[in-house]
């Protein structure tokens, strides 16, 4: 006889009951013989003429005494299971309650409801017990949660941001993991695909990619992994302002000062959901910047203005009225100085020598 398990599955562990076959050899066969077991008290009075008048209960059999110490046997080997099993999972707090738990049943499912009704339980799985609460059924039970927490923290192992949750098993780790799990539901690869945005500011670019995303969003790079993490925010949506930060820093460079209404307009039309990179936009701002410089020239001479944003807009063919501006400026600029100006090659030759 076998206790299963299975009705608190924990991953790889599974539990053995005992296997003790020859345990009804071990305790004898028939009656026992100089010191019966009895149901009830055993008598020992005499009564009139010699006879024994006390009644003496039935003496166990040997296959009452086997399922006694088989029981007996299972209660011990389920809470020595339990008792692993807390330690295993953080809740060695819980050891001195093993007994009540178990309270002399050995069902599992009875067992794992009661150890699920404990708080130290509830603290230590919070978010799985968020989730059901909430009737969330995609994590199946403590096994693939655990495996979700390992997940979770090789992420950001790989990010090299280990203590980012926290020390691992510790508290403060355990709630953060349970708000990703069950009060914001992001996922393994949501997290991973922030924490790569993240990355993207602070770690894989210049310094003024990392100021545009303050200047534009007010979030320093101190706070950023955290400000892409938060939940109210999409994933699509950090990485829109991720590419936004790299298109005005990487133009800051070019001298093309960008704000953020055309750094998120270039930036999703040259990146779309995808993660843009320095070696596919630096082309892209190098032809802006040649357009912003000879075009801006003439409009400083007409005393009107051009910006960066207007060029950026009508080069990439995102804004008409900026099109039409930047050439009609083009097409003056030609005019004012080719050859057909008073100071061309024609001109130099014909002129008067001194």
């Amino acid at each position: 006889m076998s206790i299963d398990f299975t009705g608190m599955d924990f991953g790889d562990y599974r539990y053995q009951g005992p296997t003790n076959a020859d345990f009804l050899q071990n305790i004898g066969q028939g009656t026992q013989v100089g010191n019966p077991i009895y149901n009830g008290e055993q008598g020992s009075g005499s009564g009139s003429g010699g006879e024994n008048t006390d009644t003496a209960a039935p003496t166990k059999t040997a296959q009452d005494l086997y399922y006694e110490g088989l029981a007996a046997q299972n209660r011990e080997s389920a809470k020595s299971f339990l008792r692993n099993l807390l330690t295993q999972y953080g809740l060695g707090s819980l050891a001195s309650a093993v007994d009540s738990i178990v309270q002399g049943n050995t069902s599992e499912e009875v067992i794992a409801e009661r150890l699920r009704n404990t708080e130290e339980y509830k603290k230590r799985f919070k978010g799985l017990t968020q989730l059901r609460a909430k009737g969330v059924t995609d994590i199946a039970n403590e096994g693939e949660y655990l495996r979700l927490e390992s997940s979770y923290r090789q992420v950001f192992r790989d990010a090299g941001m280990s203590s980012f949750l926290g020390a691992a098993g510790s508290e403060t780790e355990l709630d953060a993991i349970s708000k990703l799990v069950g009060d914001y539901s992001v996922s393994v690869d949501e997290v991973a695909a922030r924490v790569n945005d993240a990355q993207r500011i602070v770690a894989e670019t210049p310094k003024e990619v990392r100021d545009s995303f303050q200047r534009f969003y007010n979030v320093d790079p101190a706070t950023l992994t955290a400000y892409v993490l938060d939940p109210v925010r999409t994933t699509n949506e950090i990485n829109k302002r991720a590419n936004a930060a790299m298109i005005g820093g990487l133009g800051m460079k070019q001298g093309l000062d960008f704000d953020v209404s055309t750094s998120e307009r270039v930036g999703t039309f040259l990146g779309g959901d995808n993660n843009l990179s320095t070696t596919q936009v630096d082309p892209q701002l190098t032809q802006i910047a040649d357009i912003q410089r000879s075009t801006g020239r003439l409009a400083e001479l007409e005393k009107s203005t051009l910006s960066a944003g207007e060029t950026a807009l009508a080069s990439l063919d995102l804004d008409v009225e900026a099109q039409r501006k930047v050439k009609g400026l083009q097409s003056r600029e030609r005019a004012r100085f080719s050859g057909s100006g008073a100071f061309n090659s024609s001109a130099l030759k014909g002129g008067k020598k001194v």
